[in-house]
């Protein structure tokens, strides 16, 4: 076991790309957060180097140059291959930007389960594949020095609601206790406060684009411009017609973002125009580049009446309170953690469908009878904000500029206290130090591997499943023998095309050929002895490689009584 206490407060960074990009031009929150973090945690972890886990060198040199723009300190940057358990046992720590840790969990436990921790994240935790990862978190050999991190208290709950259940299933299922459930501290995501300042001449470039008058109000939306996924526009609408009816103000609302298709945009147009017919709307979309760090100058306050159990935390709010923008959010999951009531902006009331009548959505989901994203816009339709409550927000934030105005510089200041990576990323590196702590001190291992049965049930040795398949398997004390063609052969080998998918598994022609000179020194070697031969880190590799050298006749193998003859 490594134990570098340097380390502590370190991990490698589990890295593919499609989670630390915005790139795809639809990007979902997920892939907002996680190419805030690691722009974040570059600039902003105390660390001597910085360590990303990756499936490939293309992949390890695309976190290098993230790493590069992101412009933190000058320090080395190295590549853990995934699988690497003893380069993942140097760090101390395993981050992965979700919360499957079930797969890194059961590779440690073939490695040394003290040798380093897990630490992963929750965004959404309403698929069928979040659910999914979050039950394995109970049979999987999670520890007590790892962790699940959550983004917001009602998120945690909604964890521990899943995995109290799972826990009590299994119990019953198998007679025993329930297992218990994993370490799950609550750290909220993060944002970089200045890149949010509002600038006085993107304020009146924007506002000219857009037909905005001096003493015009303006209200803006960010983020995915959906229905089903993020939030129905509608009662959004209904209150600020109510609010624009009372007030003797000019409203606008800008909705800016990305439409998925052409039929939700018209949709989202025509209950601008059925439920708003007073309110000015427009829609900047696609939101991309400049515009994306422009268009919070252009508003007088945000607004976000989420409805959907997708959302765990909501990036948006953070970002408009960070831009000084009072907030007009629903009192909804993570916007709870964020947005003060009174203080930062508004929380609007809202009320949903009874516990226990949603089972037909949760079967149907489950049968793959409908989708995710018909299933969790189902869901919202039973989710209602108090609009007159919303609309009497709205009214004050247009009649007041002062309020306006207090209200986002006491968001400004949350955010910059509470929700920059300046004292997020600590978070995360306190955590990791902790876990490391737990890891020494912990006197109590989960499922200890044994040496006779496979560290993964769920997941064999194939070898081992299959071992009926075969007449006999290679044995320690089988003769190995050279044949007489056997350079031939072994060319040929290497050469045939159909060997080409898995050259990466096979003994390297450099071994192949050592073991063929081994064997030319003798009529035959045990097989065990010959392998004993050869570099140790490479034993079970070039054991296992015996059977491809017999597939092509390079070598015999046979039993040790038949060697005797």
């Amino acid at each position: 076991m490594v134990d570098d206490r340097a380390q502590d407060g370190n991990a490698a960074i589990h890295y593919w790309p499609q989670d630390f990009s915005t790139d795809s031009g639809k990007p979902m929150g997920r892939h907002a957060a996680g190419e805030g973090f690691l722009t974040g945690f570059v600039r902003h972890a105390r660390a001597e180097a910085l360590y990303c886990h990756a499936i490939s060198q293309n992949h390890a040199e695309s976190f290098f140059c993230q790493v590069e723009v992101a412009d933190g300190p000058k320090r080395p940057v190295h590549w853990v291959p995934m699988g690497g358990a003893e380069g993942l046992a140097a760090v101390g720590c395993l981050f992965t930007p979700g919360p499957n840790l079930r797969n890194f969990a059961f590779m440690r436990r073939a490695f040394d389960q003290r040798g380093f921790s897990l630490c992963g994240i929750i965004h959404t935790i309403a698929s069928a594949q979040a659910m999914d990862a979050l039950a394995s978190l109970l049979v999987a050999p999670i520890q007590p020095w790892d962790a699940l991190i959550c983004t917001s208290n009602a998120g945690r709950a909604a964890v521990e609601r899943q995995l109290q259940a799972v826990g009590d299933y299994l119990a019953e299922r198998t007679g025993g206790r329930p297992p218990a459930l994993p370490y799950l501290p609550t750290i909220p995501l993060g944002v970089d406060s200045a890149a949010f300042t509002r600038d006085p001449r993107h304020r009146a470039a924007w506002r000219a684009r857009l037909g905005i008058g001096e003493g015009d109000v303006a209200a803006l939306f960010v983020g995915r411009l959906s229905a089903h996924a993020k939030a129905n526009p509608d009662p959004m609408y209904l209150a600020l017609e109510r609010a624009a009816r009372r007030s003797g103000r000019k409203l606008h609302l800008i909705q800016a973002g990305w439409f998925y298709n052409a039929a939700i945009e018209k949709a989202f147009r025509a209950g601008a125009a059925a439920f708003a017919p007073s309110v000015v709307t427009h829609f900047v979309t696609p939101l991309e580049g400049a515009a994306h760090r422009e268009i919070w100058s252009a508003a007088d306050f945000f607004v976000s009446l989420s409805d959907n159990i997708q959302e765990t935390f909501g990036l948006t709010p953070v970002e408009a309170m960070a831009a000084g923008l009072p907030a007009v959010v629903s009192d909804w999951n993570g916007y709870r953690d964020t947005v003060r009531d009174g203080i930062d902006g508004f929380r609007i009331p809202t009320i949903a469908a009874s516990p226990g009548t949603g089972g037909d959505l949760a079967l149907r989901h489950a049968l793959e009878l409908d989708r995710y994203d018909l299933y969790i816009g189902q869901a919202s339709q039973f989710v209602a904000i108090d609009v007159e409550a919303c609309a009497d927000a709205f009214l004050r934030l247009i009649e007041d500029a002062e309020l306006r105005a207090r209200m986002g510089e006491s968001g400004r200041r949350r955010a910059r206290e509470m929700f920059d990576w300046a004292t997020i990323v600590p978070a995360y590196q306190a955590l990791w130090g902790e876990l490391a702590e737990r890891r020494r001190a912990s006197g109590v291992e989960i499922a200890p591997p044994r040496a006779d049965a496979p560290a993964d049930p769920w997941r064999p040795d194939p070898f081992l499943h299959f071992a009926g398949y075969a007449s006999r398997a290679i044995a320690p004390d089988m003769s190995v023998r050279i044949a007489p063609d056997a350079a031939a052969a072994l060319a040929a080998a290497y050469a045939s095309p159909v060997n080409s998918y898995a050259l990466k598994m096979l003994p390297t022609p450099a071994e192949a050929e050592e073991l063929c000179r081994l064997l030319a020194e003798a009529p035959a070697w045990r097989a065990a002895d010959l392998i004993l031969r050869m570099p140790a880190a490479r034993h079970p590799f070039l054991f296992r490689g015996l059977a491809w050298l017999a597939k092509y006749g390079v070598v015999s193998l046979h039993e040790a009584h038949e060697a005797e003859r």
